[in-house]
């Protein structure tokens, strides 16, 4: 009896390990947007250059506070490093060892600005890369989206393949029992055969297409590129198509709301801040301190301590400054420029993206109006061949054409929701 249990234990195993190692995971458009953003490697990195903004911040802070340095010798000598001459009696040591340590402490008090600006550079700095992290997020969205749709155009014309496949099937058995009775000639067979064999290269293209999109979403998803084995997405439930008026927004409302209007600006308010700590560089710097120091020659112990006040004037630095700051200023309006420009494209882009995503509606209502007619064409083909005033040819030509138009609502509707999400991404949504 135990021996049968083993034995038992013995075959399941390998059943169950097989079961778990070959378990699908089905993902949502959702699901892989959610996964993109967060575990996507671009994202990741973007997020640690946020936290290296962060610490430059921190750093340019620690400006404010006093400059503490200390210092100490001690030393111990062969031979007397001063001695006194006593003539006749010789001469005798007086410092052959001793000790010295000192602290000061300087508070910066007046830097010209330099260590205000410095913060405040940082902090648009801190800005900045969150922005450029938003700015890539969009991105990663908007390739994840691009995928999930083209794997479902393939998933769906994988469908249509293999109803085509069947229809073809039925349709070479009815024409093989002709050729058998004598109705119909053989070459009538290799009509269909050759159809068969075309379907069977799209369908190997298909596939092949539906594992290179896999790699491509699951690797913006941050998944193993090797997870394709076991990955598919869930074809969204609603379908819907509708008429992009409803998306609408006036391109300049919305330019303030993209990630690239804001960072145009962050480029003109770092630009002016860089000049002006370049001027705080040339200012006058004032600073306080307080010193304290002990030092045991001669074996005397001795104590001292003061305060000090310290300016600094760059005057022979004012004239190189001078150029300094004309750089800067002629830098500042470039920002300006750029940041104009930026708008100018910003809105064009905005306009582009609407135009795309008016087009794609357009296409969608072509290609439905194309699969009704098509399949009109084909069911009165299929009823005229059986009726005989229609040949083999024609049939295989209205199936195929069928095929076509159905293929080409697919990508239109995939083309639809790609420009879709495009548009609202553009327009901040």
């Amino acid at each position: 009896m135990r021996k049968t249990i083993y034995l038992i234990i013995t075959l399941c195993f390998p059943a169950i390990f097989q079961h778990l190692a070959a378990q699908t995971y089905t993902y949502t458009l959702e699901d892989c947007r959610q996964m993109a953003i967060e575990k996507n490697a671009q994202l990741q990195e973007m997020k640690i250059g946020e936290q290296i903004s962060l610490q430059m911040k921190k750093q340019a802070l620690t400006y404010f506070f006093p400059n503490v340095s200390a210092f100490g010798m001690g030393f111990k000598a062969s031979n007397s490093v001063i001695s006194l001459d006593l003539g006749m009696l010789g001469s005798m040591a007086l410092l052959k060892d001793g000790v010295m340590v000192s602290a000061m402490a300087v508070q910066p008090v007046f830097m010209g600005g330099k260590v205000f600006y410095s913060t405040k550079l940082a902090d648009t700095g801190i800005r900045a890369s969150e922005l450029f992290t938003a700015l890539k997020k969009d991105e990663v969205l908007a390739r994840t989206d691009e995928y999930f749709w083209l794997l479902y155009s393939l998933y769906e014309k994988r469908k249509t393949v293999a109803v085509m496949q069947q229809v073809l099937d039925s349709l070479y058995k009815d024409v093989q029992q002709a050729v058998n009775a004598g109705i119909l000639g053989q070459n009538e067979v290799l009509k269909v055969t050759l159809q068969q064999h075309t379907l069977r290269t799209k369908n190997v293209e298909l596939e092949n297409g539906i594992f290179l999109a896999n790699m491509a979403l699951a690797r913006q998803m941050g998944l193993p590129v090797d997870s394709v084995d076991h990955f598919m997405i869930a074809p969204p439930g609603d379908l819907t198509v509708s008429d992009p008026i409803q998306y609408f927004l006036e391109p300049s409302q919305v330019l303030s709301l993209r990630t690239e209007y804001q960072l145009l600006e962050m480029g003109v308010r770092a630009a002016a801040l860089e000049k002006k700590i370049e001027t705080a560089s040339y200012m006058p710097q004032v600073g306080i301190g307080a010193f304290y120091y002990y030092e045991n020659f001669l074996d005397k112990n001795n104590w001292n301590g003061g305060v000090m006040a310290a300016v600094r004037v760059p005057i022979s630095d004012w004239a190189r400054g001078s150029y300094a700051i004309r750089q800067k200023k002629l830098e500042e309006s470039k920002a300006q420029i750029r940041r104009e420009d930026g708008h100018q494209q910003l809105l064009m882009q905005i306009r582009q993206a609407w135009g795309k995503f008016v087009e794609s509606y357009q296409k969608y209502l072509l290609a439905e109006l194309t699969v009704e007619e098509s399949r009109e064409n084909a069911r009165l083909n299929e009823t005229y061949y059986r009726a005989g005033t229609v040949s083999l040819t024609e049939l295989l030509a209205a199936r195929g054409f069928l095929q076509e138009s159905q293929d080409k609502r697919i990508d239109a509707i995939r083309d639809y929701q790609v420009a879709k999400s495009m548009y609202l991404q553009v327009t901040g949504r």
